[in-house]
C-alpha cells in the first residue's frame, strides 16, 4: 500500500513539532533555507528527508518532489513567503492539498483564494495541523487584524516581561500568538506566566513589532517606539517659545519621526505665532490638526486620525496646572488626565522647561509603581547618559505599620535588582518626614520626573482627604517636566 507523501516547507517551531509528531506510515520531505535545520529535522525524525533551498523557487519545490505530495504544508512565519510558496504550488503543480498558517485578514484571502487551507497563526500548532491533514473536511480561521509581520523571540532572563504574567501586558498593536517552552506548546491564557528561555510568537505592526522584540531579548530599544513613532503636542495658544525648544530637544534625544500638533479651540487662533515657534525651531516632518475643541476633546478627536501611531503625548506643564489642574475640582482634574492617558496607551509628558534632561528622578511612594517607572528610566538613559535617581522616604517609627516597613525595604530591594539588570547605578536619597512635601521640596534639584499612573486611586473628595493619593499629590506640586507611564491595562 502506498504511504502518504507530505512535504513541510519552513521549520520553525511549529514545522519541526508538526515533524515530530506526524505518523510514522507518512513520508516527510522537508525544506528550509537554514542548512543548520537538518540536525534539527533528524533529532527529532531520522527518516525524514530534507532539502536545502528556498521554498518561493520552483526548482527547489521540484527536487523536494512537490508534484508527487499529497499534502504541501507551509510552516513559513514571513505571510508573504507563505503566500508565494503556496502560489507557485497551485500554478506549477498537481498538488492535492495546501496547508498554510496566516496571521491577517488580507493573507487568510490570499491563501484561501489559492485553494489552500488556512490555520489562524494563533490557534494553530503541530497537533491541529496535523489532526486537519487526517480529516476531509475544511476549515479557515482568520484574526482579521489587518497586520502583516510575525515574529518569534527568545524571552531573555533579563527582559522585563520575563517572569510576569500576560495580563500584566499591554500588548497595544502586537499580540502574543504561541509561546513555545521545552519543545512544548503553551496555549497564551490571562495568567500564563513568561518564562527565560521561552520562544515567543508575536504579531503586530512592524515598527511596534521591532520594539517589543527589543524588549523580550533585552536589547535596549529607543523610547518611546514601544507605544509609537508619533509625537502629538496638545497647544491651547498659550504656548511660549520654551515649549517648542522642549519639543526640539525631545526630537533630538527620542526616537520619534513625525510629529503632530493639534490646535485646540483656543491655539486655532494664534496659528501665525505657532508657526513662528514651528519654524524658529525646525521642527521636522511637523503636521497641524485643528480641532474647535477643549484641549483634551481636541486630543481625543485627533487620536482617530493618528490611527494608533502616538508614542507620546506632549502638553505644557503650565497648562495642565493652571488650566486644567486648577480651574476643576480635585477628582475631575484626575480623572480627566487618568482617562487621557488610558485612551492614548503612550506616555504623557507635562513640559515644564526642565530641559536637558541630566537628571531624572522618580519618588519611591507605592511598591506597585516602582519597577516599570525604573525600567522606563533605565531605557531612556541610553539615549541621555544621565543620572537617576529614586527618592524613597523612611517609615515613620511612630505610625507605620508592618506592611507599610515590609513595603519600604521591598523597594529598595527592587531598586538594586532593577540597577543589576541593566548594569547601571541608581543613586538613592533617603527623605524623612512627610512623603508628599518631603519629596516635592527635593524636585526643583532634577530635570526630568517619572510617574506610573496606572495604580491612581478613584478617590472624591472625602476620601482624598482621609486616604491621600501621595503620588497624585506630589504629580500636581512638581514644577518640573513630568513623565507619566500608560496603565497597563489588559489587553489579552
Amino acid at each position: 500500500m502506498r504511504r502518504s507523501n507530505y512535504i513541510v516547507a519552513g521549520l520553525g517551531n511549529i514545522g519541526l513539532e508538526l515533524v515530530k509528531r506526524m505518523s510514522k506510515d507518512v513520508e516527510v520531505t522537508c525544506i528550509d533555507l537554514d542548512p543548520e535545520t537538518e540536525r534539527k529535522v533528524k533529532d527529532v525524525r531520522e527518516d525524514a528527508l530534507f532539502v536545502h533551498g528556498d521554498a518561493t523557487s520552483r526548482l527547489v519545490l521540484e527536487k523536494g518532489g512537490v508534484a508527487e505530495a499529497d499534502a504541501v504544508i507551509v510552516t513559513i512565519p514571513d505571510e508573504k513567503v507563505s503566500i508565494e510558496t503556496a502560489r507557485l504550488v497551485k500554478e506549477h503543480f498537481e498538488t492535492k492539498r495546501i496547508l498554510a498558517i496566516a496571521a491577517t485578514q488580507a493573507g487568510v484571502e490570499a491563501l484561501e483564494e489559492l485553494g489552500a487551507e488556512v490555520e489562524n497563526i494563533f490557534a494553530s500548532s503541530a497537533i491541529s495541523i496535523r489532526n486537519k491533514l487526517e480529516q476531509t473536511s475544511r476549515t479557515a480561521h482568520a484574526i482579521g487584524l489587518g497586520k502583516d509581520e510575525i515574529l518569534e523571540v527568545e524571552v531573555h532572563p533579563n527582559s522585563r516581561l520575563a517572569n510576569r504574567p500576560l495580563r500584566t501586558l499591554t500588548p497595544v498593536r502586537w499580540r502574543i500568538g504561541i509561546i513555545y517552552r521545552d519543545e512544548n506548546i503553551v496555549v497564551p491564557k490571562r495568567d500564563t506566566v513568561l518564562k527565560p528561555k521561552d520562544k515567543v510568537v508575536i504579531l503586530g505592526d512592524p515598527p511596534v513589532l521591532k520594539t517589543v522584540a527589543e524588549i523580550f531579548s533585552f536589547k535596549f530599544q529607543q523610547f518611546p517606539l514601544e507605544y509609537g513613532s508619533t509625537a502629538i503636542a496638545c497647544l491651547t495658544g498659550d504656548e511660549d517659545e520654551s515649549f517648542f525648544s522642549e519639543l526640539d530637544y525631545l526630537f533630538s534625544v527620542f526616537s520619534l519621526s513625525r510629529m503632530v500638533y493639534i490646535l485646540s479651540r483656543k491655539a486655532a487662533g494664534k496659528q501665525q505665532e505657532i508657526q513662528q515657534y514651528m519654524t524658529k525651531e525646525n521642527i521636522r516632518n511637523a503636521e497641524v490638526i485643528t480641532k474647535d475643541l477643549p484641549p483634551f476633546q481636541a486630543i481625543k478627536e485627533a487620536l482617530k486620525e493618528v490611527r494608533g501611531d502616538q508614542g507620546l503625548i506632549v502638553m505644557p506643564k503650565f497648562h495642565a496646572r493652571k488650566t486644567f489642574l486648577r480651574r476643576t475640582g480635585i477628582a475631575e482634574k484626575k480623572r480627566m488626565l487618568y482617562s487621557l492617558i488610558s485612551m492614548a496607551h503612550c506616555p504623557v509628558l507635562l513640559t515644564g522647561g526642565s530641559f536637558p534632561y541630566e537628571k531624572v528622578v522618580i519618588p519611591a511612594v507605592e511598591q506597585v509603581n516602582l519597577q516599570f517607572a525604573l525600567e522606563t528610566a533605565m531605557e531612556i538613559s541610553q539615549s541621555l547618559n544621565n543620572e537617576v535617581t529614586v527618592l524613597v522616604v523612611n517609615p515613620s517609627k511612630y505610625i507605620s505599620s508592618d506592611d507599610d516597613i515590609h513595603s519600604f525595604e521591598f523597594m529598595k530591594k527592587t531598586i538594586n535588582d532593577v540597577s543589576s539588570m541593566y548594569k547601571i547605578s541608581i543613586d538613592k536619597k533617603t527623605l524623612s518626614g512627610n512623603p508628599v512635601k518631603s519629596i516635592s521640596q527635593a524636585l526643583p534639584e532634577y530635570n526630568l520626573f517619572i510617574a506610573d499612573a496606572r495604580k491612581w486611586k478613584e478617590q472624591g473628595w472625602l476620601m482624598s482627604a482621609l486616604n491621600p493619593d501621595v503620588l497624585w499629590h506630589i504629580i500636581r506640586e512638581a514644577g518640573i517636566s513630568t513623565l507619566l507611564l500608560p496603565l497597563m491595562e489588559e489587553y489579552l
